[in-house]
């Protein structure tokens, strides 16, 4: 499989196969481990959290709902268009939560995901993102599966390397 899935099947075999690791990357790790900070400052599972609000956005973007409600970001933070604020955001919310809730949270929200995507076909994830999100102006011509690349497996992919460098 090329390194950037261009059918829809491979790119559901690559999400399934970033998700297996991930999943197996945090399995065997006790409650203490997954609360306990790691070098970034983020413990394992606030990654986990952050994945799944990522989730939540583009399961609200390809529904063509609001996708700052989807996560929980206020509109005003939103609006900003600051990557860092908003994952800062989501981190805090997250660090507060029993890590029972994320799992559960993140289990969830991947299975919607996996729904909702199977629903689309190799048209639908090659249309605009405007297409999903009319309002969100200006008018954004990029195809709607570079938004599922970045939310789903290449982001899995990033955040395995930061849990693998901070997990003992």
């Amino acid at each position: 499989m090329p390194d950037e899935p261009t059918t829809k099947a491979e790119l559901l075999a690559r999400i399934d196969e970033r998700w297996a690791a991930l999943q197996a990357l945090i399995a065997p790790l006790s409650p203490e481990q997954l609360e306990q900070p790691l070098g970034d400052g983020w413990s394992a599972k606030v990654h986990l959290a952050h994945l799944a609000a990522w989730e939540r956005s583009l399961t609200a973007l390809l529904l063509k709902e609001d996708r700052p409600s989807a996560m929980g970001i206020p509109a005003n933070i939103w609006a900003g268009h600051d990557t860092d604020i908003l994952n800062d955001v989501i981190a805090r919310h997250a660090a507060a939560q029993p890590m029972f809730e994320v799992e559960q949270a993140s289990a969830a929200t991947h299975a919607e995901l996996l729904d909702v995507l199977s629903d689309l076909s190799q048209e639908d994830l090659e249309r605009p993102y405007s297409h999903y999100q009319p309002d969100d102006l200006p008018f954004n011509a990029s195809p709607v599966i570079g938004w599922v690349h970045g939310n789903t497996w290449d982001h899995y992919k990033e955040h395995i390397g930061w849990l693998k460098a901070g997990l003992p």
